[in-house]
């Protein structure tokens, strides 16, 4: 093999290495800008979960809402105990779909909030059914995603949660 070949076997080489490692990090820039996008809307998502009232109103739903009647579903209750509801039942559902969309790690908010979820569904699902009931709107509206989550997430891996938290499982 003459030199001129050897040269031109080695351009290609580091051609190609070029290419590889430039595909390397856009792929590992745009997956950093596309979580940097969402960290505003997810710190005041932690903002609100952090707050006294929120955590009222989830002690009220956890606690208080299974001793009141479902028969008139969440628009039967009073308006006090309504917005406690939505304003729970729909923080819950915006992780959920944070999730489903791959903006927060699905595992991740399972293994912290698994308790809590399974919590407010138990409390909520009477009402919620009742609900759709009423309003003769079946089971894929109202908290919709929630309700799947929850089957998710009452479904997944006890063993893989504690890992994660452990930080023992990778992508």
């Amino acid at each position: 093999m003459d030199a001129s070949t050897l040269i031109n076997i080695g351009a290609v080489i580091v051609s190609i290495s070029a290419l590889a490692v430039s595909s390397w990090l856009a792929k590992n820039q745009f997956r950093a800008q596309r979580h940097a996008n969402h960290v505003g809307p997810i710190l005041e998502l932690l903002s609100e979960f952090r707050s006294l009232e929120f955590q009222r109103n989830y002690a009220f739903i956890r606690d208080e809402l299974p001793g009141l009647s479902s028969d008139n579903g969440i628009s039967g209750l009073s308006d006090e105990a309504q917005r406690r509801i939505y304003d729970v039942a729909y923080f819950f559902q915006l992780y959920a779909i944070l999730a489903y969309l791959d903006i927060v790690d699905e595992r991740f908010v399972s293994a912290l909030l698994r308790r809590r979820y399974i919590e407010i569904w138990t409390a909520l699902k009477p009402f919620v059914s009742k609900e759709r009931e009423l309003l003769e709107i079946g089971d894929s509206a109202v908290l919709h995603i929630l309700e799947a989550f929850v089957a998710k997430m009452e479904a997944s891996c006890p063993v893989d949660r504690q890992r994660l938290l452990n930080g023992q499982l990778r992508r």
